[in-house]
């Protein structure tokens, strides 16, 4: 359904709401009405106020179209009970240890050349590219970190997977991004030189002076810099992968264009 078709439904139903507290309101202040009467005209009016209110949350779910699962952290079979910092793709954020499943530089070169072939180098028709094909990749939860590779070879992924994925491919181009952990999910910022050429550059977080742009892989059919309503009060970190290290958020700041 059109999301303008369910905004348009959710205002029928505040007014027909608005309506019946009206009538409620009404039949409470006359002196003709019986007690059962305005009894009932109160239930009615909290079952529309409660309808309304599922609804709203749903068109609010429709609009992102954002599923998440829990990111566990990354502990291999028959593995001690720690992690070690030092151990290749595992980062720490906040004393939690997690698996990275970044693809070996070259594992993805031949992708990502055949993706951003017809860009002649501009970053921005590179990017596009490299994220149109990842968000196209159906979401599917899992309850394990799967390579970019795994990916690949069956077609699916969930929110790291596909993160992983699509950090990787930036990687291939050496592009400019960071890793965002919010609760129970992880997307990606991208750095864009070319702005004018993306049309829907909305969200970004401007890191120590640097501008980078939402980029939310599991939704088909985002676009970069569309919001994927997480706001920086939510998050849990962000991660700067090349060079091993944890931002500072005190160096982040968010805006809505």
């Amino acid at each position: 359904m059109d999301i303008w078709i369910k905004i348009v439904i959710v205002v029928l139903f505040c007014l027909l709401v608005y309506k019946e507290i009206l009538k409620s309101a009404a039949l409470n202040s006359s002196p003709l009405s019986s007690p059962a009467v305005k009894n009932k005209a109160g239930i009615m009016s909290l079952l529309m106020v409660g309808l309304s209110v599922g609804i709203f949350v749903y068109v609010g779910l429709s609009i992102t179209n954002i599923e998440t699962r829990d990111l566990r952290p990354y502990r291999p079979a028959n593995a001690p009970q720690f992690v070690s910092i030092f151990d290749q793709g595992v980062i720490e954020l906040n004393g939690q240890y997690i698996k990275t499943n970044l693809a070996k530089p070259g594992d993805l070169k031949d992708l990502a050349t055949a993706l951003t072939q017809q860009c002649h180098g501009n970053d921005a028709c590179e990017i596009e590219k490299m994220f149109d094909y990842v968000t196209h990749i159906p979401y599917r939860t899992d309850h394990t970190s799967r390579s970019p590779k795994e990916v690949l070879q069956t077609n699916w992924g969930d929110c790291d997977d596909k993160s992983n994925l699509f950090a990787s491919l930036l990687n291939e181009r050496g592009l400019d991004y960071r890793f965002v952990y919010v609760p129970h999910h992880v997307f990606v910022v991208v750095h864009v030189e070319d702005e004018k050429s993306l049309p829907f550059l909305n969200a970004s977080l401007t890191i120590d002076g640097k501008k980078y742009y939402y980029a939310e892989t599991t939704a088909s059919g985002s676009r970069i810099g569309e919001f994927n309503g997480q706001f920086p009060y939510a998050f849990e970190g962000i991660y700067d992968i090349k060079n091993n290290e944890a931002v500072d958020m005190k160096n982040v700041s968010f805006r809505m264009m």
